[in-house]
């Protein structure tokens, strides 16, 4: 009954799977990395290519979460796999890692908001200056808009599974257009991809750069 009672009950569709992969994949990297980290490193056609298989690793790992999710279809992920596979002390040692990778994080991903406000609507919410540090201006209204969106999408999340389905089908799909558009856009520019790599360093030490990072 306990081992029962700890299966996962399916509630999300093909379409919401991929929503909550994409969005947990998706954050403060998209705004910085792509063009202080990718761009700078590996050049345009680099950046594509070590993405590319960047994927193909990450195709991999999945695979093999897939495999460990029919083994042990319980709540817990990684934590749960290991504790079922080498015992509760290993189980223990994966919680924790976990937990400090997302600690970690979790404040770039909570400055992202913040991020998207300065860039397209000004200094709309740099009000009410605390403090400054690294030479980052942290603005009171920019942390009460960061705070009201973690508050905002806990309660949606904890309120309805149904509705966090839907919230984040349709974020993920105007993201998805978003960033085609922008691709698309971009690459019919002819020197679009000049130069398609960063001058004077090997292509191949380019790609593996940015395919080591990518996962």
């Amino acid at each position: 009954m306990a081992d029962e009672a700890r299966r996962l009950t399916p509630y999300l569709g093909p379409a919401g799977a991929w929503a909550l992969a994409l969005g947990s994949s998706i954050g403060w990297g998209s705004l910085v990395i792509t063009s202080s980290t990718y761009l700078a490193q590996a050049g345009p056609v680099g950046s594509l290519l070590g993405t590319l298989a960047g994927g193909l690793v990450m195709l991999i790992i999945a695979r093999n979460c897939h495999y460990m999710m029919n083994c042990y279809p319980e709540a817990g992920g990684a934590c749960a796999y290991a504790r079922s596979c080498f015992g509760h002390d290993h189980g223990f040692l994966v919680a924790w890692f976990l937990a400090l990778t997302y600690l970690a994080i979790f404040w770039a991903n909570a400055t992202a908001l913040p991020l998207f406000a300065r860039y397209f609507l000004g200094g709309l919410f740099q009000v009410g200056k605390l403090y400054t540090i690294f030479g980052y201006d942290i603005f009171l209204g920019e942390v009460l808009l960061t705070a009201g969106a973690i508050g905002l999408f806990s309660l949606v999340c904890t309120g309805s599974k149904k509705a966090t389905a839907l919230l984040m089908l349709g974020f993920a799909i105007c993201f998805t257009l978003a960033v085609t558009v922008c691709f698309l856009w971009a690459a019919s520019s002819a020197p679009a991809f000049d130069p398609p790599f960063v001058p004077d360093a090997a292509v191949l030490s380019q790609v593996a750069k940015i395919a080591i990072i990518s996962p």
